[in-house]
């Protein structure tokens, strides 16, 4: 039994939108994990601030903890709920990462500004 194609098999182009989705979806999360990363320098300061002097530093940390978590699991529900619509993964990658962005982002500009 022959298992070669008769004929040479032909390059597969990637389409246009994927690439913009897979792009888009890049400079979202890598937007948000900047904000995120910023807004987490500061409060390692405030606990590295709080622990020289002396108060207990889970008291401030337990929260911070608990809603990076809860934030976690609404957008990996997010992102696995989105299959229902049949969308591909570079396009719910962008949706979540367009949901997710303002949290962070705003909490950031808030920070450095005040």
């Amino acid at each position: 039994m022959n298992t070669y194609p008769t004929s040479p098999a032909l390059p597969v182009r990637p389409s246009r939108r994927k690439g913009f989705t897979e792009t888009l979806a890049v400079v979202l999360w890598a937007i948000t994990a900047h904000a995120l990363g910023l807004c987490l320098v500061v409060v390692a300061m405030i606990a590295v601030w709080g622990a020289a002097a002396g108060t207990p530093v889970g008291e401030f940390l337990l929260p911070v903890a608990g809603v990076l978590a809860a934030a976690g699991l609404v957008l990996a529900a997010a992102y696995h709920g989105l299959r229902v619509f049949g969308l591909t993964a570079p396009t719910r990658a962008a949706v979540v990462g367009a949901i997710a962005l303002p949290g962070p982002l705003g909490l950031a500009v808030y920070l450095f500004t005040r």
